[in-house]
């Protein structure tokens, strides 16, 4: 109906009769034209007149319909301006406050007013100005809840920012009046003092009947399209009768004022808010979603016609009882879902609650719609309940009545936790209410003159049908027209393919392939089409293009299968042959080309949305989109259609299964999650946004990366649970499934555990990175340097305060690997104990089904083996327990750690901020002195943290010897480190470019740049006895500088020790042996650094090296097996040590003897490697946490 209801009233619009007289003349003009003659000529007897003349006759039309428009927005542009400057009655001018408050009406009204002419709304797929909606009007007592209702009902308000939306939180309300916006209605929210007019009843009486007379000025016609009554459940629901009586009769005043003064019959909706303060409310509809809780409870009355003479409570009784049937079904489901006896209790008795209602609210509503003679009835549509928040103290009415009957004491009932959610709005505005805006009267002069229309509509339908009688003859000569277009289509096909390049296919260009498609797919009749109908005026039983079609459709399908797939095929060949090193890439390739190949089952969607991304990239910067949606619209059509069977390269296919079956499941399962889109649309977690706007001026990352750069959001808590979890089973179940692909390489997975192992795995991994992810940040971040006194006090200011960073970034790591707990652990606990029974199903519950599952599959396997799982994120949680502890505290009785050190770090601002005023303070490192004690058994990056503070505090303290010598290091050797290491191997083991033997000794040699300036200027308050170095007192104050720079001298004298025998370039003597060979390998050979050495199951025998000695580094296996990898080459100065990074090294028993095992494609190779000297470069780690000091 509401349809129908459209089209009328597009009928009766000005443009709408403007366009149908339009089409009349233009038929008039086409049919009946040619045989009107003026003096014995026919003007209009050719096509192109008749065309001219439409064409007039549409231009001209178009001009007529901008012409009204705009006089119509001229029009209503000043009837804007006259509505608010309607005069003011004489009496209310003697009223200060009527008159204030009409004045503030019209401000308002005509702010609303400049929006609403310039703005547009959409609504369910159509565009109008926002004056044409309709309009409701909610009124009701103060307090009744109709800003709260509207605020919480789940509408958009697109105006809300230029019309300032402003929310109501259960504290004030409306004043006067407020407009509501949204796609399909304004609602007009009147202050309750309207409806009562129990404060000031004079000027409440005066504001409303202006506040009438604005709407019937600017809404002529129909100046409300309904009305909704908010009547609150908890007033009416402990009121006497008396007031009931008072309430009511104040409602049927304002609505027969409605009446009178609008002067149209409007329909009614009674609204009972604040259903949730009924007892058992919210334990009855707890369990509902969000769409379940948009839905309508009440009851619409049966509508027969727009002038329904029914009485307003006509049927109330029967709707009410089916209401409480429902209800009472309901109740039985929630019983079944709920173990909880008070819960159960509440929600057996909620529609008992409910029905004690009926009386009460029908004496409340019969009082309301009393039937006069001396009044018009209303139109009321229906009564329904609903609940904007949850606040409050419930009504139990029941009790109350048992109470008061036998002398009771009433329990006291909990007060609502304002859940904040919205029951029974969204639908009963949005598909009850605004749909029924046309139910509302017009004015009768109005309705005559659109009955007039209407008949003149009819007349005009009668005439075309007049018209018919010449379709026929426009469908045959159409279709004679469509034969022959065919024909031609097919000789310019059959042109346009033959400029393709045939048999044998060698290129992959398929652009070229796109105009030949088209012309095929164009043709009339072919199935293919998207819209495959064809014209209705080549119908009428004579249409032909179904033998055509025939014949276009196995020309276009057979032009897909050789033309198309074929470059296909091609074209995935390259991709795979030049990504053999992209593993991720490679097995979506190959599985894509094996289903082009019907060597597996297809998966259209996927093939679909390879090509598409694929030709996306291909014509990206390209004007032609059009090619490219082309092309995916015949790619549609060929997986859609029986493809032929085309041979693929058999050698590639196992070449590429070779590599991919390398790879474990589990692993390419993990990958394929965190590198998936749902995974990388997650935000980072970044230490900028947990530690707040103060981060960036107290700490520093001193890998240098931003404080913006942080944690990947799959390793985050919501990752965990949101995407990781979900995706887990999911994936497993993918690669399961997709294990065709690896062809008679893949791994048997038939095994009923193998998808719980490969779960297992793959949770396994994804902790492992998760540590490192969390462990890695909290190990790249230091708090700034410090080097003026100034700077010291105010980054201990800022790092003691209130919103200190440190706090706030050790609280945000807490939780972010508290894995095992909060939503966790009801989900835990019911896989601890086995999923028993009904245990188990409240376990899991507040997750998703995907999780579920997952868990499920995860208990099942640990069933078999006879060990329960242990809990999601628990060996997470477990790596972090310590930190944890710290931030928390052991239980709720004891605090962490974490509140003593910020008392500390206050202590020391006072102590530092007081000598940095008056040069002296009481008990001077006091504090300083607490806090280096308290961090003493600590670990982690607090204890990193504090020590820096320290330092910072000392070194201000200290004064400006660190500073001289700050200043000498950044001048004389700082530039040069950072040249020649910075993000060179083997200082960074990542990167490609390495660091050059003569940078290297000029830095670490001994008497070199780094030993030359510690000899210098540390070397005599540095304690070089013990490990690790400690910097000596001198004269009751260190120098400032700090622990981990310290470090850095430390690991580049052990550096020096490891490399270099004597000044000049470094020189490592090393002695290797084999011990053993895989037998599958005849012989291997090491070329190290140029220098080989070749075992082949022969003696073991022991060869002296040396390096640097300029050559390459290599180990082969011999002989070569085809499609494995045989050789591992690694070139440049550290290609040696390069490759010890890529091989496993083992420990031994003896200090300066390690084992070194070369694994290549599978062959393995065992050395026993000796370093020549006391302290092995080759198990020392210096160079890998060596970083240049970019500060003392």
């Amino acid at each position: 109906m509401a349809i129908f209801r459209r089209i009328f009233q597009w009928i009766f619009h000005t443009n709408g009769i403007l366009a149908i007289v339009a089409g009349l003349l233009m038929a008039f003009v086409w049919f009946i034209g040619p045989i009107i003659g003026l003096g014995g000529s026919f003007p209009l007897e050719t096509v192109t007149a008749r065309l001219v003349t439409i064409g007039v006759i549409f231009v001209f039309t178009l001009f007529l319909m901008l012409l009204l428009a705009l006089l119509r927005s001229r029009r209503e542009g000043k009837m804007a301006d006259e509505i608010v400057e309607v005069e003011d009655d004489p009496a209310d001018e003697q009223d200060e406050t009527v008159k204030a408050e009409m004045a503030e009406m019209r401000n308002r009204m005509r702010d609303a007013l400049k929006t609403l002419r310039k703005s547009k709304l959409g609504g369910r797929g159509r565009s109008q100005k926002l004056y044409q909606l309709p309009w409701y009007l909610m009124i009701g007592p103060p307090g009744a809840g109709k800003t709260t209702a509207i605020v919480n009902s789940g509408l958009k308000f697109p105006l809300a920012e230029k019309m300032g939306m402003q929310a109501i939180g259960g504290i004030g309300g409306t004043r006067n009046c407020d407009w509501w916006f949204t796609d399909e209605a304004v609602l007009i929210d009147t202050a309750g003092r309207y409806t009562t007019q129990d404060s000031d009843a004079e000027a409440d009486s005066r504001a409303w009947n202006g506040f009438l007379n604005m709407l019937k000025k600017f809404r002529k016609r129909q100046p409300i399209n309904g009305a909704i009554v908010a009547i609150s459940l908890s007033d009416i629901a402990v009121q006497n009768e008396a007031q009931r009586k008072e309430y009511a009769t104040a409602i049927r005043l304002r609505l027969t004022e409605l009446r009178e003064k609008l002067g149209v019959r409007f329909p009614v909706y009674i609204l009972l808010t604040k259903a949730d303060l009924l007892v058992g409310f919210t334990e009855f509809f707890e369990h509902l979603g969000r769409e379940a809780r948009e839905q309508v409870w009440g009851f619409t009355y049966p509508m027969e016609g727009p002038k329904d003479k029914r009485k307003p409570l006509d049927g109330f009784e029967a709707q009410f009882e089916t209401m409480l049937a429902h209800l009472n079904d309901l109740s039985l489901d929630r019983l079944g879902q709920v173990t909880d006896p008070q819960r159960r209790s509440m929600i057996a008795g909620f529609p008992q609650q409910v029905a004690s209602l009926r009386p009460v609210v029908k004496d409340f509503l019969s009082e309301i719609f009393l039937d006069s003679k001396f009044s018009q009835t209303q139109l009321v549509r229906g009564v329904y309940f609903s609940s904007g928040t949850q606040e409050g103290t419930p009504i139990d009415r029941l009790m109350g009545g048992m109470a008061r009957t036998f002398g009771l004491g009433r329990q006291a009932l909990g007060a609502g936790q304002g859940a904040g959610r919205s029951y029974f709005l969204r639908n009963l505005l949005d598909k009850v209410i605004f749909p029924e805006a046309g139910l509302v009267s017009a004015d009768d002069k109005v309705e005559r003159r659109y009955r007039w229309i209407v008949r003149g509509t009819v007349a005009a339908a009668v005439l075309l049908t007049l018209g018919v009688v010449g379709l026929w003859s426009n469908s045959f000569l159409g279709n004679r027209q469509l034969v022959a277009d065919a024909k031609t289509q097919i000789e310019l096909y059959s042109a346009k393919v033959a400029d393709v390049p045939g048999n044998p296919i060698a290129d992959t260009d398929v652009r070229q392939l796109v105009e030949p498609l088209d012309i095929l797919l164009a043709m009339p009749g072919n199935p293919s089409q998207t819209d495959p109908l064809p014209p209705r005026s080549l119908t009428y039983g004579l249409y032909q293009g179904d033998a055509v079609g025939t014949e276009a459709a196995q020309t276009y399908r057979a032009a897909l299968n050789q033309k198309l797939l074929p470059r296909l095929l091609l074209r995935m060949e390259e991709l795979i042959q030049s990504n053999l090193n992209n593993e991720t890439l490679l097995f979506e390739a190959l599985k894509v080309y094996m289903m082009l190949g019907q060597q597996g089952p297809m998966d259209r969607d996927l093939v679909l949305q390879w090509f598409t991304l694929e030709w996306a990239n291909e014509f990206a910067g390209e004007p032609d989109a059009a090619s490219q949606q082309a092309l995916v619209t015949h790619l549609t059509n060929m997986i859609n259609q029986p493809m032929i069977s085309i041979p693929l390269d058999g050698p590639l296919v196992e070449q590429v299964q070779s590599i991919l079956s390398e790879t474990p499941v589990a692993a390419r399962a993990y990958r394929t999650i965190v590198e998936g889109p749902e995974a990388k649309a997650l935000p980072d977690w970044t230490l900028l946004v947990a530690g707040g706007a103060a981060t960036n001026q107290v700490m520093v990352r001193p890998s240098g990366l931003p404080l913006s750069s942080g944690v990947e959001g799959i390793y985050t808590y919501d990752g965990f649970y949101n995407v990781f979890l979900p995706a887990a089973l999911d994936v497993a179940e993918q690669i399961k499934k997709d294990n065709w692909v690896l062809g008679p390489r893949a791994e048997d997975l038939s095994d009923t555990n193998a998808l719980a192992l490969i779960a297992k795995d793959v949770l396994d991994l994804y902790y492992a990175d998760y540590i490192i992810a969390w462990e890695t940040i909290l190990g790249d971040v230091d708090i700034v340097p410090m080097s003026s006194m100034s700077q010291t006090v105010k980054t201990l200011n800022l790092l003691s305060g209130p919103s200190s960073p440190v706090f706030k970034i050790m609280n945000q790591v807490a939780e972010q690997t508290r894995l095992a707990e909060r939503r966790a652990n009801e989900v835990v606990e019911g896989v601890a104990s086995g999923f028993g029974e009904e245990g188990g199903a409240l376990a899991l519950e507040g997750l998703g089904v995907r999780t579920q599952r997952l868990l499920a599959v995860l208990q099942s396997a640990a069933t078999v083996d006879g060990a329960a799982p242990p809990k999601p994120g628990q060996q997470v949680q477990d790596r972090f327990n310590s930190l944890h502890t710290f931030v928390k505290g052991l239980d709720e009785n004891t605090p962490g750690d974490i509140n003593r050190i910020m008392e500390l770090y206050v202590a020391v601002y006072q102590e530092l901020n007081r000598l940095s005023v008056s040069g002296t303070v009481t008990g001077q490192g006091e504090a300083v002195q607490r806090l280096q004690e308290t961090i003493v058994p600590m670990d982690g990056p607090i204890k990193r943290w504090s020590t820096q503070i320290i330092e910072a505090a000392s070194g201000a303290a200290a004064g400006g010897q660190r500073s001289k010598l700050n200043n000498q290091w950044q001048a004389q050797v700082l530039p040069f480190c950072k040249q020649a290491l910075d993000n060179r191997y083997p200082f960074n083991r990542k990167s490609r470019a390495e660091v050059g033997i003569q940078d290297f000794a000029r830095l670490f040699a001994p008497q070199g740049l780094i030993d030359t300036f510690f000899t210098a200027n540390l070397a005599e308050h540095v304690d070089v006895s013990s490990r690790p170095w400690k910097f000596r007192r001198t004269t009751g104050k260190d120098l400032g500088i700090s622990d981990s720079v310290l470090q850095q001298f430390e690991l580049a004298a052990e550096i020096r020790d490891a490399y270099f025998l004597a000044p000049g370039l470094p020189s490592i003597t090393f002695d290797l042996k084999p011990i053993a060979l895989d037998p599958n390998a005849q012989e291997v050979t090491l070329l190290i650094d140029g220098q080989p050495l070749n075992y082949a199951h022969g003696p073991q025998q022991t060869t002296s090296l040396k390096w640097p000695q300029g050559g390459s580094t290599s180990v082969t296996f011999s002989p070569s097996i085809e499609g494995r990898r045989n050789q591992r080459q690694m070139d440049g100065p550290w290609s040696w040590f390069r490759l010890l990074d890529s091989s496993e090294i083992r420990r031994t028993n003896v200090a300066d003897q390690t084992r070194i095992v070369f694994n290549v494609g599978g062959r393995i190779a065992v050395f026993q490697m000796r370093a020549g000297s006391a302290i092995n470069p080759f198990s020392s780690k210096a160079v890998r946490l060596f970083r240049c000091p970019n500060s003392l």
